[in-house]
């Protein structure tokens, strides 16, 4: 196999395009391949673009409750067009120039403005460069990503798959990958929840998984409800914590009662350790936690949802292998209070439910989609 030069893309909202595409470039190291991992505003000189996005986007998390007709008004607009058609008439050059500096043979994007921006600019230049996309959001994407001068539209559902043919995308140039699972993740070995308590120095009691996001920007609504609980429980607080949130959930801290643990842990490395801990993970839905809370066998209850994920909550209620209580506090705490105590005795145990994540037909695999990437981008070559 030839040594290929891979540019991946992604764009800082968070890490649900930045971690796929550090996975696969991972992955591809691995086999050999020389790659960047570049954030795509930078390599058009356009940071000032890329750092108004995220400003936004965070915003959009902070307001989730008007997220929705926000986001979901702006993916049925034209603004993606118009973002293409700037891009291509006055930052052509400038991608020319990267490439000349790092001769890429296939662009790999997780994000569609990077999928979408530079497709659009490789027909423009006439160049011989197959642009591949990676759906993060897996169930669903973005009308944004849709743009029949990619190479190839990966996504590792068949519900994901028909839904963006349903929006215009070309049948042949999709195809159902594997899902970058992180390494840690994928390799992690087998514990009990007990073994992983102990091993974290957790007390052996229920635990809850309580999942701000990349940005902590998640809410401690659940928290705040579960504090005054009398029974026994134990709560991790997982993710982006900064001093303001520090300072709420230590405010949340002082008035609990003395049987509710609450444990900060903030950014971990060993995220598997953790879910292997929990009993169940809560939190607003994020596609990475909640992929690898499917594979570590972890039940979900959605406590927020935002636009882009809304078929996601569909996907963990059609399988059973948690609960979508999007922004209802009473009912997460119903869900909370029974597999915590048992009474009433829940419908189904958390040990039947655990038996359902084996129907998901997900496969979890990075090395799989480097793989898949390069022998398409050898296909491509010798037909060019």
């Amino acid at each position: 196999m030839k040594t290929m030069k891979i540019l991946c893309t992604y764009v800082l909202s968070g890490n649900g395009h930045l971690v796929p595409a550090r996975t696969v470039k991972i992955e591809l190291d691995k086999a050999g391949h020389e790659t960047r991992l570049e954030q795509v505003f930078d390599i058009l000189n356009m940071k000032w673009l890329g750092r108004l996005n995220r400003m936004i986007w965070r915003e959009m998390l902070r307001h989730s409750s008007i997220e929705e007709s926000i986001v979901g008004g702006a993916d049925q607009s034209n603004a993606m067009s118009a973002l293409v058609k700037f891009c291509v008439r006055f930052k052509s050059k400038t991608f020319k120039r990267y490439l000349e500096k790092f001769p890429a043979d296939a662009i790999f994007a997780t994000h569609p403005y990077g999928s979408t921006i530079f497709s659009a600019m490789v027909k423009h230049l006439g160049l011989n460069i197959p642009v591949y996309y990676y759906a993060t959001d897996v169930f669903f994407s973005p009308s944004a990503a849709i743009s029949n001068d990619l190479r190839r539209f990966f996504i590792p559902t068949e519900e994901g798959r028909n839904y963006i043919i349903s929006k215009g995308e070309d049948p042949q140039k999709v195809r159902i990958s594997p899902f970058p699972l992180q390494q840690n993740v994928k390799e992690s070995p087998e514990m009990t929840k007990e073994e992983a308590r102990a091993k974290l120095g957790l007390e052996n009691i229920f635990t809850l998984q309580l999942n701000m996001g990349g940005e902590g920007l998640g809410s401690l609504s659940l928290l705040e409800a579960l504090a005054v609980k009398e029974y026994d429980i134990q709560i991790l607080i997982v993710g982006g914590i900064d001093n303001k949130l520090k300072k709420e959930v230590e405010r949340v801290r002082e008035k609990a009662n003395r049987n509710i643990r609450i444990i900060t842990t903030g950014f971990v490395k060993n995220v598997n350790e953790y879910l292997y801990a929990s009993d169940i993970v809560a939190g607003r839905l994020g596609i990475n936690t909640i992929l690898e809370a499917f594979y570590l066998k972890r039940p979900f209850l959605v406590t927020e949802l935002v636009y882009s994920v809304k078929p996601a909550a569909d996907y963990i209620e059609k399988y059973h292998v948690g609960w979508n209580c999007n922004r209802n506090i009473g009912d997460q705490e119903k869900v909370i209070d029974m597999y915590a105590t048992m009474t009433p005795p829940p419908h189904e145990s958390l040990e039947e439910m655990e038996k359902n994540f084996s129907r998901i037909p997900i496969e979890y695999d990075a090395a799989s989609l480097a793989e898949m990437l390069i022998r398409d981008t050898e296909e491509f070559k010798r037909g060019n």
